[in-house]
């Protein structure tokens, strides 16, 4: 059985902070970035293959994932034992006494952890560890998304901190900025969590050290969720991303998106979606790029307000897309076709 001891005597083998905050910036388009640094995806690349002269072998990249594995159980079952009881019962809604959908932690595979280290050029395992920060992550999907909601999952992972069953090591608060009117007055916040839950659970990392970085930022896509850097075990840095349902079946589609635009390959199985989205891989075509980031930035919008129940969920699955913009980009169109692909590789 695992406890918490299973892994502790390897957890501070690395000491991360330097490294996290000075890591250099290695995004071709960083106009385009969503994320100031590596993000935990649950979804499939081609990855770019980096220069072969840099980066670590597959004998190495094969040890790192296998500590990795172990630290991906650790952070399993401290989630599970910190918030198991607020998953909800299979077949039933989210309610406030049970917020949470699902939890899942993933990690890298060997293959995907050396051709990353290649294109970041990265050199050895220290590096590997210290800079790559979507080696190890999970997620908390909820699906119920009111602030008292979510704050009660904040508040369990403050109470996580000060007990030592977690050590965050960085807060990214994810949403559009707030509308104001003309008097100043705050029309309508984005936030998943209220600032109090969010300032609770800073000021317990607070204690550990050193004053933890918290970032509230809008992205230009609009994107909404909290993402929660952690120390996990065997030096490893992990992200725990905390995200609504329908948002994340709308960062799903809009991944693909992004990696498109960025120069990336999706899996072969995702061609058809590839030709779809071609469009947006013309760096040049500012026009068409600015507009796009507005309707992912609506989407957004419109999927929290589907889960705040301000949208009937009867409407489309997603934001339709403006007229003036092509019709394959609409993310309802992209979403068919995923599962069209999907259903045909399963």
């Amino acid at each position: 059985m695992l406890t918490l001891n299973t892994f502790i005597p390897k957890f501070n083998q690395i000491k991360p902070l330097n490294n996290i905050q000075n890591a250099p910036s290695y995004n071709k388009y960083p106009n385009l970035a969503p994320l100031r640094y590596d993000t935990v995806s649950f979804g499939q690349t081609d990855k770019e293959k980096g220069d072969p002269a840099y980066g670590i072998n597959y004998a190495t990249a094969k040890k790192i994932n296998a500590e990795a594995a172990e630290s991906g159980k650790y952070l399993k079952f401290q989630l599970n034992q910190i918030l198991g009881d607020l998953i909800k019962p299979e077949n039933s809604q989210a309610t406030l006494a049970r917020p949470i959908d699902s939890i899942a932690v993933r990690v890298k595979t060997p293959k995907s952890i050396k051709e990353k280290s290649a294109t970041r050029k990265l050199v050895n395992e220290h590096e590997v560890k210290s800079k790559m920060t979507d080696i190890v992550g999970g997620r908390i999907v909820l699906g119920k998304t009111d602030n008292a909601s979510v704050d009660k999952v904040l508040n369990r992972l403050a109470e996580a901190e000060a007990s030592n069953k977690l050590r965050i090591l960085e807060i990214e608060n994810y949403r559009p900025d707030p509308e104001i009117d003309i008097h100043g007055n705050i029309v309508r916040n984005y936030d998943y969590g209220s600032a109090g839950a969010l300032r609770k659970l800073k000021a317990e990392c607070d204690k550990k050290e050193t004053s933890i970085p918290k970032r509230d930022e809008d992205l230009p896509t609009g994107y909404m969720a909290i993402h929660l850097l952690t120390q996990l075990p065997n030096g490893f840095i992990g992200e725990i991303q905390i995200i609504g349902n329908g948002v994340l079946q709308l960062k799903r589609i809009e991944d693909m998106c992004y990696k498109v635009k960025s120069g990336k390959s999706l899996d072969k199985k995702y061609a058809p979606i590839e030709k779809m989205l071609k469009p947006l891989s013309n760096k040049d075509d500012i026009i068409l790029r600015k507009e796009f980031n507005k309707y992912t930035r609506d989407s957004y919008i419109y999927q929290r307000d589907k889960c705040l129940g301000l949208i009937s969920p009867d409407n489309d699955e997603f934001l339709p897309i403006p007229d003036y913009l092509p019709k394959e980009l609409d993310f309802n169109n992209l979403a068919a076709k995923k599962k069209e692909c999907d259903a045909k590789n399963s």
